[in-house]
């Protein structure tokens, strides 16, 4: 901002814009309001390092960011006893490469899995096909989305059209 006073006004209405107040911004940067408000006038000659840092802070407070999400628990229930439809058409994972066991938890009566990507298994209806990601399993879910090119909003979409329950 370099006494520039296009590039000081253009700094100041981006601020307010976001409606971002000088004192918040300040204390984010690690300045005074003060200081911040001699840079807005252009009374104060900024160095290149710290108006990166306002820049890179600026935009921290954009209303038009994105809005990520991280996962850490998820578990839906499957009204179907079809274990490999659950597995290869909502998870969207070829059976082959899950391990099956014998034995499951929850009054399930065996479970596949990769990892720690867990899909328990009844015959009951009542239970049906138990979908269990806890913290790990849903960081390795997140690497199969990202290879099938799909969110999570795509995959709780297609749990919601296989009539998942989720919680």
């Amino acid at each position: 901002m370099e006494n520039n006073p296009s590039l000081v006004e253009t700094f100041r209405k981006k601020r307010n814009d976001y409606a971002v107040s000088q004192n918040k911004l300040a204390t984010a940067v690690g300045i005074t309001r003060e200081h911040l408000n001699r840079i807005e006038n252009g009374k104060t000659l900024v160095s290149q390092s710290l108006r990166e840092k306002l820049d890179k802070e600026l935009d921290v407070f954009n209303p038009d960011s994105l809005l990520e999400m991280l996962f850490d628990y998820v578990r839906i229930r499957f009204p179907t006893d079809d274990v490999v439809m659950v597995v290869q058409q909502i998870l969207k994972i070829n059976i082959e490469y899950m391990v099956h066991e014998d034995y499951a938890y929850y009054s399930y009566q065996d479970n596949y899995h990769f990892g720690d990507i867990m899909v328990l298994h009844s015959v009951n209806l009542s239970k049906g096909t138990l979908l269990e990601l806890k913290g790990k399993g849903c960081r390795q879910f997140e690497n199969f989305l990202l290879a099938q090119h799909r969110s999570w909003y795509d995959f709780f979409e297609d749990c919601v059209k296989a009539k998942g329950f989720i919680k």
